[in-house]
């Protein structure tokens, strides 16, 4: 004979007129409630919609014009780098003294109005290529 273990006993609801046990209560389902409101009321809340959505549209401006302005100091960063190293490249560089202090000057300059965030950078590059023309002078 083999023995089980009882996991579990369930309690039977032993009646002696054989009828079906009652049905378990079903939980009602809740009863939608009407909302009244006013015509102040919806008015009110309605601005309260208009004013969360154009913060939240504003707040993704910001937010895009932000990534925007962080992006264009990335790229000043990085010119404002090059400019510092073809400053030192013209420092070492065998052209004659006044093209060196002429083009030195130049980036100066050009570091300058990026740093200040005026001026026009082309015609900076104009008065460049005039200015660092090969001369006599520069031995060329």
């Amino acid at each position: 004979m083999i023995q089980r273990a009882v996991k579990s006993l369930q309690p039977f609801d032993f009646r002696s007129d054989f009828t079906p046990p009652p049905e378990p209560d079903v939980p009602a389902l809740p009863v939608e409630e009407k909302i009244t409101l006013s015509a102040p009321d919806l008015a009110m809340l309605l601005t309260e919609a208009r004013a969360e959505a154009h913060a939240a549209a504003m707040s993704l401006k910001h937010d895009e014009q932000n990534a925007r302005l962080q992006q264009v100091t990335e790229n000043l960063t990085e010119a404002l780098a090059n400019l510092v190293s073809l400053a030192g490249h013209l420092e070492t560089s065998a052209y004659s003294d006044g093209f060196r202090e002429s083009a030195l000057r130049l980036v100066t300059a050009t570091a300058q109005r990026i740093v200040d965030g005026q001026g026009d950078l082309f015609a900076q590059s104009q008065e460049f290529i005039q200015n660092s023309r090969p001369t006599e002078k520069d031995g060329s």
